[in-house]
């Protein structure tokens, strides 16, 4: 996600009393590993004792792997928005075709193929936010999802035993990052480690 597609979230949350710091990795052109690396160095040049995370799709999974890989991180909480952490059914799916392939090559390798190995735990707190309108999405395009889904991540790919709290909301993949309602669920996880209100 660039910084104009994320441009809403970010909004809310300096709005919210936030210093929001926006990093951009070139996901069709470098693979995890690589980009891991320059977030890491990125990240530690802020100097922050610090640092919470709010990632959409494939940045949470880029997340996971910096919170393995990058010492000295940052306390924080942690957000991810349809995040497909058990590999992604429609990145699957697509890839068979020629000119999609090319743009999934380097996330498909321990990220969208499902090899990835999450930790069953961590001390880090992690909500999740997941879409239950599956009205459109690269899923939909291309033939469609067999269960509930945000159009392209399937609700059951979202999942997982590391997270604190998961919450479905009804939004579509791409709709999440400028819906009003999750702009709210993430900013009270990251001030209070709940989405639910006291």
């Amino acid at each position: 996600m660039n910084s104009v597609e994320m441009f809403y979230l970010q909004r809310q949350l300096a709005l919210s009393g936030f210093t929001v710091h926006n990093f951009f990795y070139p996901s069709v052109r470098r693979n995890v590993a690589d980009n891991t690396r320059t977030l890491c160095e990125k990240i530690h040049k802020l100097n922050l004792d610090q640092l919470h995370i709010v990632a959409h799709s494939m940045g949470g999974i880029m997340t996971m792997h910096l919170l393995e890989h990058c010492a000295d991180f940052p306390k924080g909480r942690v957000v991810m928005l349809g995040t497909p952490l058990n590999g992604s059914y429609t990145a699957h799916k697509v890839s068979g075709w020629p000119v999609v392939n090319q743009l999934l090559v380097k996330s498909m390798p321990s990220g969208l193929d499902g090899s990835y190995q999450l930790p069953e735990s961590t001390d880090r707190e992690i909500g999740m936010i997941a879409g239950s309108n599956d009205s459109m999405g690269f899923g939909v395009l291309f033939g469609g999802m067999p269960e509930k889904s945000d159009g392209t991540v399937l609700l059951s790919e979202t999942e997982h035993s590391l997270l604190k709290e998961h919450i479905v909301i009804n939004t579509t993949h791409t709709g999440m990052i400028f819906s009003q309602k999750a702009a709210a669920l993430v900013t009270r996880f990251l001030k209070t480690g709940t989405f639910a209100v006291a």
